[in-house]
């Protein structure tokens, strides 16, 4: 049975190769990951979620309650960096993780999320509409610096 639960420290190693195998050209710095997650994980802002398959990590998304200063003020999430193991995926696991990304959402007034995916992902972007999302909602742009 696949379990979704919050991410633990002791999860990091088997996410690293998850990430590392699922993100081209990605070698995580273990360390840095280690801190970084440490920091998030007192922002409650942050929900990092993994599933589980026999106690091993096959998948990750992460969520972030960001804060709105227009309209009536909600607040909405931005989904980054979901993964799931190359030897697990068509098995329902991106969308458990999905529905209980949006369970947080929804849990914090969430107006909406949000996410971006790379242009060349066609086989995600179809599988990010059959859970909701609209592809033709807005067009993303990222600056590297």
């Amino acid at each position: 049975m696949i379990t979704v639960t919050s991410l633990v420290e002791e999860d990091l190693e088997e996410l690293k190769l998850i990430y590392d195998e699922g993100f081209e050209d990605t070698n995580t710095d273990f360390n840095k990951m280690k801190k970084t997650f440490n920091r998030m994980k007192e922002n409650p802002d942050y929900i990092v979620l993994c599933a589980k398959y026999n106690g091993k990590v096959i998948g990750s998304i992460m969520g972030i309650a960001c804060s709105e200063l227009i309209g009536e003020c909600d607040p909405f999430m931005v989904i980054e960096n979901v993964v799931v193991s190359s030897g697990c995926r068509r098995m329902g696991v991106a969308r458990l993780l999905m529905e209980e990304i949006e369970k947080n959402a929804v849990k914090r007034d969430c107006s909406f999320m949000m996410l971006l995916s790379r242009k060349h992902r066609k086989g995600a972007h179809k599988f990010y509409e059959s859970v909701g999302f609209d592809g033709d909602a807005a067009r993303g742009f990222k600056k590297y610096l």
